[in-house]
């Protein structure tokens, strides 16, 4: 192969703009995650090996150095195991491109795909009671344009499920939202990985969802728009559940985020009595194990298991005891 190809630049711009978009069909947001990556590790690697961006070998990516990058996210820039493991998937991701494409790479592949994963402890799953999710849903002032458009997002997220970047991408014509506002009331998710799923609304999500008509900017076809009057992003809809939150004496000092809302619409529905595999579908889970935690750490559902199968006699003397000793007892059967 020509020695051009074993330059790490032109390797890397191939994976970001022909292998992930195209043959990969990655989201958007993953492709960003890989993008960001390869950013903070190039000129980790180039400072260790004392040359530019622009003159870096694949070989100049070693095992060592990308370990030694790992190390650097978790110490110097206090990031989490999780996100030092999702890093680390994203190289090996490159690497095992590479090595498909050029066979004198694969050993050098070989190397990089075998740094392990650390072991990760699964985080504490956060989410609201009710009474606090109806508080920062009541938060918001519908007097106001704003105040509107705060309501119905709090509102469709918390019946919804929706993870923030999807419902940042929620158009006009994925919302299908009858005169009567009745059962049929729904809306078109387009989830991670392309996915779309159809989510049925509340009566009163239907109501503040079409009140958002009329104010609605002159061309935008996002459902919500910020104050600016501008489509919401993720990061806008994080700092609205943020100030939502901040409205509620009862979370003061908890880090509520729309992860959270979309946790406690789940264990609302888990205690309503909905299965799992129907939860599954809702939040647009690829596997019911993703879904089975929220029956982990519903305490109530536990403490109700445990007093169907707690005997009603506890405080008696054992039957055994009664008829008896256990001799007899053998005898009689």
């Amino acid at each position: 192969m020509p020695e051009r190809s074993s330059v790490l630049g032109s390797w890397i711009k191939r994976f970001l703009i022909e292998y992930l978009p195209t043959e990969r069909n990655l989201a958007v947001n993953t492709l960003k995650s890989y993008r960001d990556c390869l950013t903070l590790l190039l000129p980790f690697v180039a400072s260790r090996c004392g040359k530019p961006v622009e003159r870096l070998k694949v070989e100049d990516l070693s095992a060592d150095r990308v370990t030694a990058f790992l190390g650097h996210l978790e110490r110097e820039r206090g990031c989490s195991v999780q996100t030092r493991n999702q890093r680390l998937a994203a190289i090996r991701s490159f690497a095992r491109y590479v090595s498909v494409r050029d066979a004198a790479l694969v050993e050098w592949a070989g190397s990089i795909r075998a740094i392990s994963l650390k072991k990760t402890v699964r985080p504490r799953i956060a989410w609201l009671s009710t009474e606090d999710m109806e508080a920062m849903i009541a938060g918001p002032d519908r007097r106001s344009v704003t105040g509107r458009v705060e309501h119905a997002l709090l509102l469709f997220l918390y019946n919804s499920g929706a993870r923030a970047t999807e419902a940042a991408d929620l158009q006009v014509e994925d919302l299908h939202l009858p005169e009567r506002t009745g059962e049929s009331a729904r809306a078109t998710i387009h989830g991670k990985g392309g996915k779309i799923r159809i989510t049925p609304i509340w009566t009163r999500t239907a109501k503040a969802l079409a009140a958002l008509s009329g104010d609605r900017p002159p061309g935008c076809r996002s459902v919500f728009w910020s104050r600016h009057r501008k489509p919401y992003t993720r990061h806008g809809l994080i700092e609205l559940v943020e100030r939502a939150a901040a409205r509620v004496p009862a979370l003061e000092g908890q880090k509520i985020t729309p992860h959270v809302l979309r946790h406690s619409c789940a264990c609302h529905l888990l205690r309503s009595g909905v299965d799992l595999n129907t939860i599954r579908a809702w939040l647009g889970h690829v596997s019911l194990e993703t879904t089975n935690i929220y029956a982990e750490v519903d305490l109530r559902a536990k403490e109700e298991a445990m007093k169907s199968t707690s005997p009603d006699d506890a405080g008696d003397e054992p039957r055994w005891k009664t008829r008896g000793g256990l001799l007899e007892q053998l005898k009689a059967i």
